[in-house]
């Protein structure tokens, strides 16, 4: 348990702003009809903003969160392990949810498809099915939210950065009409604690994680 409170008070930059965001973004989702927050970010499109959540939005595929593991190979084998088991375990559990209880829910390109006109950005293919929950959403959260614990909480503005990053890639996918706020609101749930519980056991003394070997770099 100590070992638990401590990686959540090292973490406290990402853990603190993420908490806030559940409470204002729970409320906000609850008080709304669904679909409501989609129409209502729609409407603040721009040049700018488009160009920029096109692009922004890779940040949740998975391809980044390998490349981010990859690339820890020259800082610790550990580390990369990290990156890739919190982003495997949280995609599964997802991909279980919109296969099975969640199975071909409406995105929002198909629910508002008779009855509300949508801007959408050029170039960005439009899913219409296996909305709940986000993937994209997940990931992001799952593998920033591990790179805050990697970091070992070397400074609270790391820690913010890293959930800063997480929000903005969850907030393309409902600027991108991708998905709805509830899809995002869960992947994000499910990416964070995936996070803590991987780094929480990454940290227990008897893991083999613990080996020499992991502790070593390319």
């Amino acid at each position: 348990m100590e070992l638990l409170i401590e990686l959540l008070r090292r973490n406290s930059g990402f853990l603190l702003p993420f908490m806030l965001m559940l409470l204002v973004a729970g409320s906000i989702l609850i008080y709304l009809p669904k679909g409501d927050e989609v129409i209502y970010v729609n409407q603040l499109h721009s040049r700018v903003a488009d160009f920029f959540f096109r692009y922004v939005t890779h940040l949740g595929d998975g391809m980044f969160a390998v490349a981010v593991a990859v690339a820890l190979l020259w800082v610790r084998f550990r580390h990369s392990i990290q990156i890739l088991l919190a982003w495997s375990i949280s995609g599964l559990v997802v991909q279980l949810l919109k296969r099975t209880i969640f199975a071909n829910m409406p995105r929002p390109a198909a629910y508002f498809a008779d009855f509300m006109p949508l801007h959408y950005v050029e170039g960005v293919t439009i899913h219409t099915t296996n909305s709940f929950p986000s993937g994209h959403s997940t990931t992001a959260f799952a593998v920033f939210l591990s790179l805050s614990i990697i970091l070992q909480g070397r400074s609270i503005w790391l820690s913010a950065g890293c959930f800063v990053a997480a929000f903005i890639t969850a907030f393309s996918r409902v600027y991108l009409v991708q998905h709805f706020g509830t899809d995002v609101y869960v992947g994000a749930c499910i990416g964070t604690l995936t996070a803590i519980y991987v780094g929480y056991q990454m940290e227990q003394p008897q893991r083999w994680f613990k080996h020499p070997f992991w502790l070593r770099k390319l």
